[in-house]
């Protein structure tokens, strides 16, 4: 008897520490950065609608911060503001398809802000390239949109459907994109990349 509920409070504490490790931004990824030639004229744009400017940049800082160290090809990311609580986010050196998929879900759900209080819709778009892991060869050259899907309680996935109607997902405990028949697309986020 002794012994399960050991089992249990080992459980439970490995439980919070992960839970903390979310909440602090510490990055529990410890995936190799794939080879990327990053391409100044990329066409790789998020819109992002919920945050106003000061979350914004925060989102931004923070977002490099956690990411500076982990061998990413340099970035920079340029917000643009299109209303009150909409901005376009752009990439004038390019970012590594990893980083773009994490900074979809990051926007989604940041760390240090309250982001279950409020209705925060994002949609990135792109052109495919060989550096999008899992995505047929075929695809490449393909138009995509990465967004979060409909009804996400996971917090640690982003969806990507292609122009042809065929998604994928990359769930961050596999990190590779892998077909879903359930495109989870929403008619928020479809109405925010209709003008992208």
């Amino acid at each position: 008897m002794a012994w399960v509920l050991i089992a249990v409070i080992l459980i439970a504490l490995i439980a919070i520490a992960c839970f903390s490790f979310r909440e602090k931004g510490v990055s529990i990824e410890s995936t190799p950065v794939s080879s990327f030639t990053p391409n100044p004229a990329n066409d790789k744009v998020i819109f992002v609608k919920g945050w106003n400017e000061i979350e914004i940049q925060k989102i931004i800082s923070d977002f490099t911060e956690t990411y500076k160290n982990d061998g990413y090809p340099a970035y920079a990311i340029e917000p643009q503001k299109k209303e009150e609580y909409l901005f376009q986010l752009t990439f004038p050196k390019d970012i590594h398809p990893m980083l773009f998929t994490f900074f979809v879900n990051y926007l989604a759900y940041p760390f240090d802000l309250d982001f279950k209080n409020r209705s925060v819709v994002v949609g990135g778009k792109t052109t495919l390239s060989t550096e999008f892991d899992g995505v047929d060869s075929s695809f490449v050259g393909k138009k995509a949109v990465l967004y979060i899907p409909q009804g996400d309680q996971d917090h640690d996935v982003v969806y990507m459907q292609m122009e042809s109607g065929i998604s994928f997902a990359n769930s961050f405990t596999e990190i590779k994109w892998k077909r879903v028949d359930d495109a989870r697309l929403s008619s928020e986020v479809r109405s925010l990349v209709a003008g992208i």
